[in-house]
């Protein structure tokens, strides 16, 4: 999107639509999400960037929350992930 860090992906392989949002710690956006009355469907876990989460709003979307807490994936010039690049 135009001048902004966000972006829209689309994707067609499932017939379930989420929501996908970085925050900056999901175990503390996983907690205000609760407060404010989304349920845990998948309680946080660990991913290669950092830590992952899904909850059901009080609507019934699927919000995915992740955040970067281990850093960005680094990858070569063929485009294969190397490492993380540190936060």
């Amino acid at each position: 999107m135009q001048e902004s860090e966000s972006e829209i992906v689309i994707q067609t392989s499932r017939k379930t639509q989420e929501t996908d949002l970085l925050v900056e710690s999901v175990d503390s956006a996983l907690v205000t999400l609760v407060d404010a009355g989304a349920e845990v469907m998948v309680p946080a876990f660990n991913i290669q960037v950092g830590r992952c989460a899904v909850v059901l709003d009080p609507w019934g979307n699927r919000l995915v929350i992740l955040d970067l807490s281990k850093g960005v994936l680094l990858t070569d010039s063929e485009g294969k992930v190397v490492d993380n690049e540190k936060r």
